[in-house]
């Protein structure tokens, strides 16, 4: 059985948080990068070795919630990452130590600590004296995952499209970065933590991190973008709630929808 969708607050260091500082002991001009919710662009550094012992500090300014950190595609194999207690760097209750991974997404969570500064020290790299590199760094907070599997439909990634026909009768098209959509169902279900969620996320004003594939991608019989491990998209719900009872009747369970779409803020 695989891994059940996933829902985040949004990432605690997003772009859109202008206190937050990045500070990075190499390639410092490019931290930012990581973000800015993108699997195209990465903090990387030049001319780096593994003895350097690389960091990359996260200054909220002030205290926030964390209990999850994602790294999305990087490439390290040994790497430690500690938060502020207020006065110097400590493990999280679980300790993040890594010295074999193998994996170019990785996941941690935690007892939820308060804390203003998060700290990532790399090790080393899968390949030995690589220069490092990270794409996303999301500190955030669990919301919640459904008991029941939703049915996942009407993914769709819109570019954005701007069509011109040309005097020759040629097409000219340009296209922007677009954004992800999606739409949740849940079925007949009489499951009330399910709703809770459902309900929750409707009515949220802020948006959330969705994880379609809840850290498990083997679970489809294919990789395709938008079920990968690296999929974190942050997005709201732009339709109606609208909780209908199975053929009216009161005592069966609720039909319910979220369309799900990608979001700035």
């Amino acid at each position: 059985m695989g891994q059940q969708v996933k829902f985040y607050k949004k990432n605690k260091l997003d772009i859109s948080n202008e206190v937050a500082v990045l500070t990075a002991s190499q390639g410092n001009d490019y931290v930012d990068y990581v973000r800015n919710r993108s699997n195209e662009s990465a903090w990387v550094t030049t001319g780096s070795v593994d003895a350097d012992l690389t960091s990359l500090e996260v200054d909220f300014v002030d205290e926030r919630d964390v209990d999850f950190i994602f790294l999305v595609k990087h490439n390290f194999k040994a790497y430690t990452i500690q938060y502020w207690n207020g006065s110097s760097y400590v493990d999280f209750s679980t300790p993040i130590s890594e010295t074999t991974n193998a994996l170019d997404v990785t996941v941690h969570s935690f007892t939820k600590v308060s804390t203003s500064k998060i700290k990532l020290i790399v090790q080393g790299t899968m390949t030995a004296d690589q220069d490092k590199f990270l794409f996303q760094f999301i500190a955030t907070e669990f919301i919640a995952q459904f008991d029941r599997y939703p049915v996942i439909r009407d993914p769709a990634f819109d570019r954005n499209l701007a069509k011109t026909k040309m005097l020759s009768g040629k097409t000219a098209v340009a296209e922007n970065v677009g954004g992800f959509e999606v739409t949740l169902r849940l079925v007949n279900t009489k499951t009330a933590a399910d709703l809770a969620i459902f309900e929750s996320l409707f009515f949220s004003l802020d948006g959330f991190l969705v994880w379609l594939s809840g850290g498990d991608e083997t679970q489809f019989f294919t990789r395709i973008k938008g079920y990968r491990k690296e999929d974190v998209y942050l997005m709201k719900c732009s339709n109606d709630y609208s909780p209908e009872f199975v053929k009216s009747l009161y005592d069966f369970g609720l039909d319910v929808s979220m369309k799900l779409v990608e979001v700035v803020d």
